[in-house]
């Protein structure tokens, strides 16, 4: 069975928590058990101390231990006062617990009275038994400062008594049952955050299958900040630019069709008028089709040029050159132009600085050529345009400002692209084909460069041109 994300998440969150649920209750037993361990060894070297006080006692009385080592019986009574219910000293710190311990001091007599012995000052057995491999413990028997000699004992390595085992498996219980809720509701938690991570995944897949097919209007809600809602956004960014391209080159077919659709159409007019005899076949009828012929030939330039900017197979030869000299020469080129337009054309380009760049002179010249093609066609008449170079140190900026009209603010990024034209008139003697500025787009790219539109000082509308200097 093939497993989808959100299950996949959630398997891996039940292992996670239940290792972690697992490992957090063996700990705790462990402690439990080692806790109630020292528990007990703490009450043990309680006990010894009665014992300790007797034989201080017993020492002071015979002077040494000879006495009693000479008779196994009393040791073995010495040691049974460990569990005396007689002894004042034990009664005050007795518990229930304890009072269960006096009643019943057989289990506890074999594991821990027997393990204890008697050793002198050099830990010398004197009375006791010794097991192989038994790590001891010490007790010393101080009367005052002088060392009277060693109590040996081995500390409990397990619970024995019933009521403390009782005791044992009633917290681990309650430890189980704790860790049982804490593992429900932690696989609670972790079922409520698969779904809300696998949800938008899986949302995600389908819209991207849907995008695939070509279905370019999906979105997908973005319900957080976090990666998953980053990706989110980047499905719908990407789902947006692709529906912007589809509509783009719905438009682009559309505009080409019909730029192209308009010369051809005057052209077979033309040629059917003359066929028929309606119009004479003379110089001024063949110029008319020569000017026709030559417009679309000059589109059919332009769109060329375009594709093979598009793709990066347009032929750049770049050289170090001016760009100051290049400006004057263009500006100069387009005097009797802009004259003929009734418009002043004026240059403000450094006399001596060379502003010198490394880029392809015929596709920079081209770039002046069509932006002042522009800023002519659109300036009305006595207007101005200005063709400024401004050396910026690493960067040299070309401006070219024009008078009324203006431009609206929103158009300006929108100009630069393929076939846009701020006429809504498709008449390309006045509007052009739109494809001017989308090629000065592409050159100043080529030229790792920056183009955009604002608002001239003018009037107009003033074009940034940012060339890298050569260093």
């Amino acid at each position: 069975m093939r497993l989808n994300i959100g299950r996949k998440l959630w398997l891996a969150f039940f292992c996670t928590l239940t290792l972690c649920v697992l490992t957090m209750y063996l700990l705790m037993h462990n402690s439990l058990k080692r806790g109630f361990l020292d528990y007990t060894s703490q009450q043990a070297v309680q006990r010894l101390e009665i014992l300790q006080d007797a034989l201080v006692s017993i020492h002071r009385e015979d002077g040494s231990f000879d006495e009693l080592t000479s008779d196994p019986t009393r040791w073995l009574t010495l040691k049974s006062i460990i569990f005396s219910g007689d002894n004042p000293r034990m009664t005050a710190q007795s518990d229930p617990a304890e009072s269960s311990r006096r009643r019943s001091p057989q289990e506890y007599y074999r594991e821990f009275v027997s393990s204890v012995s008697l050793y002198d000052v050099d830990k010398t057995l004197l009375m006791g038994v010794v097991k192989p491999n038994q790590q001891l413990s010490w007790m010393p028997i101080n009367n005052g400062d002088p060392q009277l000699g060693y109590i040996g004992f081995v500390k409990p390595t397990a619970v024995i008594r019933d009521v403390d085992r009782r005791f044992m498996a009633h917290q681990l219980r309650i430890f189980a049952v704790i860790s049982l809720v804490i593992l429900a509701i932690s696989i609670g938690i972790a079922t409520l955050l698969a779904r809300r991570i696998s949800r938008p995944i899986s949302a995600l897949s389908e819209n991207t299958m849907a995008l695939a097919s070509g279905d370019y209007k999906r979105r997908v809600d973005v319900n957080s900040q976090d990666e998953i809602g980053q990706l989110c956004q980047g499905f719908n960014q990407l789902a947006q630019t692709l529906e912007a391209n589809e509509h783009s080159r719905a438009n682009w077919i559309a505009d080409i069709s019909h730029e192209m659709r308009t010369p051809v159409s005057v052209l077979k007019a033309q040629i059917e008028a003359m066929q028929d005899g309606v119009r004479p076949v003379n110089p001024k009828t063949l110029e008319l089709l020569n000017e026709k012929i030559s417009g679309l030939n000059g589109l059919i330039d332009n769109l060329f040029e375009l594709t093979l900017s598009d793709i990066g197979a347009l032929d750049y030869q770049k050289e170090d050159l001016s760009l100051a000299a290049l400006t004057r020469s263009c500006v100069e080129h387009y005097q009797a132009a802009a004259s003929a337009a009734g418009l002043t054309l004026k240059a403000i380009v450094p006399a001596r600085d060379l502003v010198p760049i490394h880029g392809d002179p015929k596709r920079l010249e081209q770039l002046l050529t069509n932006l002042l093609q522009n800023a002519i066609r659109y300036t009305n008449t006595g207007g101005q345009i200005q063709v400024e170079l401004v050396d910026g140190g690493e960067n040299a900026t070309l401006w070219v400002r024009d008078s009324a009209p203006a431009v609206a603010p929103e158009k300006h990024e929108k100009i630069f692209e393929r076939l846009y034209r701020l006429e809504t008139s498709r008449n390309r003697s006045t509007g052009g084909a739109g494809l001017g500025l989308a090629i000065c787009k592409n050159i100043v790219a080529a030229h790792q460069g920056e183009i955009a539109a604002e608002a001239s000082p003018l009037g107009g509308l003033a074009i940034r041109v940012t060339l890298p200097k050569t260093q």
